[in-house]
């Protein structure tokens, strides 16, 4: 059975992860739960959301992730309330450092991904625009926390712009739904 990304990028260190997230990375095709989305009040951040068709503000939101394999990683499509958001996740090679690539339209976000007891965080590491490397102070930034809470794997995402502020987040429960084995006999 091929490796999932995070397989992939954190090799033995996902064994220091949770069981409940080890669960989801390892396992699972598509996973549900609900989650509750922010977006930022600045003009901006309306913009910026308006133009990335990101969900409406509201909490309790119906969420599904689904996790398909493709060349180098695996395409995430998040379902919020039916909506979908789409990119493509990488591993990053020959870096000092574990880490994923994330494509969203004209940027690639590579992302430091770190493994310990408490579960995963993903810190943005660089940016590109294009071809153009942008300095970290002038690029989006996304920070992503996976963690178990009251037995449930949870998560939570916020993504910030400069001289903008907050544009956009989310928080959930996710439970596996569709299990890779599953997936491979539908």
């Amino acid at each position: 059975m091929p490796r999932t990304l995070y397989q992939t990028i954190l090799g033995p260190e996902l064994d220091k992860v949770p069981v409940e997230i080890r669960r989801m990375h390892s396992f699972a095709r598509v996973a549900q739960g609900t989650a509750d989305v922010i977006r930022g009040s600045s003009w901006g951040a309306r913009l910026v959301c308006r133009l990335a068709k990101l969900p409406e503000a509201r909490t309790g939101v119906p969420v599904e992730t689904s996790f398909e394999p493709i060349a180098g990683g695996e395409r995430w499509t998040r379902r919020f309330d039916g909506q979908p958001f789409q990119t493509d996740m990488m591993a990053g090679k020959g870096e000092a450092y574990p880490c994923m690539l994330e494509r969203l339209g004209p940027f690639l976000f590579k992302m430091q991904v770190t493994a310990s007891e408490q579960g995963i965080d993903i810190t943005p590491a660089e940016v590109s625009l294009g071809p153009l490397s942008l300095p970290l102070c002038l690029a989006p930034r996304a920070v992503g926390r996976e963690r178990v809470v009251n037995g449930r794997y949870s998560f939570s995402v916020e993504v910030t712009f400069p001289l903008i502020g907050k544009v956009f987040g989310y928080n959930g429960r996710l439970e596996p739904a569709v299990l890779i084995d599953d997936a491979e006999t539908v």
